[in-house]
């Protein structure tokens, strides 16, 4: 049994050395580690087809608010099926555990019951007027209507100093930023949240497969592709979904 249990300890060490050492929401440049890193798709055997955006209800007040969580969920994040998952990520903080921090069986927010962000955006802001997204763009998850940033919108990178996975407020200075849009009144989104909150395309959100089991666990870290390519690997201006375990 003594054997057993230090085998396991190293398997489970030799996954944590190979993952990122890198922040929540911060961008690939070309100097770092992970760029270059193979990606893979989720799916089978995971315990969902693809990753979706939910948020539990904390209940201060009915509907979706500054006091819920949100988070990166496997499978669809409504109904029966839509419960916190261990490995899911919370893309906000919970108490003492910080946005980007991956859900255990021993945390408090585990099997919590989620709801969908139905028709939700992942989006961002051309800050300085460049012909695409770039290192100094802010991206947002964008849960309101409208061309703008509205309340309670989620910050996946860093915006003048306020950090990511916080929310937008009434008064912050964010609020009237304008997204990138595809036509005059089209928002240009990275991604889309759907039906059970489901992202598409799927492919905006790959993972590294650190410890080489064929599935999307714990010590993996988890990107949003914000230019799709032919070729799945980090590259630059991808988003970390996840911070280091």
């Amino acid at each position: 049994m003594k054997i057993l249990s230090m085998a396991i300890c190293i398997i489970i060490m030799l996954g944590l050395a190979g993952a990122s050492q890198y922040s929540f929401g911060t961008k690939v440049t070309s100097y770092d580690s992970d760029f270059g890193a193979p990606l893979r798709l989720y799916g089978a055997p995971n315990p969902g087809a693809a990753f979706s955006l939910g948020y539990w209800e904390t209940g201060v007040v009915n509907g979706y608010d500054d006091t819920d969580v949100v988070y990166l969920h496997q499978g669809v994040s409504l109904g029966a099926a839509g419960r916190v998952l261990s490995n899911d990520v919370r893309l906000t903080p919970f108490g003492y555990l910080v946005a980007g921090s991956k859900v255990t069986p021993q945390d408090n927010d585990i099997g919590m019951q989620l709801n969908a962000l139905v028709g939700t955006n992942i989006v961002w802001v051309n800050s300085h007027g460049g012909p695409g997204h770039d290192l100094d763009d802010s991206v947002y998850i964008h849960v309101g209507l409208g061309p703008n940033t509205v309340t309670n919108d989620v910050r996946l990178s860093d915006v003048s100093g306020l950090p990511p996975g916080s929310k937008v407020g009434n008064l912050d200075p964010d609020l009237p930023n304008a997204f990138a849009v595809g036509t005059v009144t089209t928002l240009d989104p990275i991604a889309t949240a759907g039906l059970g909150g489901l992202i598409a395309p799927l492919a905006s959100v790959r993972y590294i497969d650190n410890n080489g089991n064929g599935q999307y666990d714990y010590p993996d870290d988890i990107y949003l592709i914000t230019a799709l390519s032919p070729f799945p690997a980090v590259r630059v201006n991808d988003v970390r979904l996840s911070g280091p375990v």
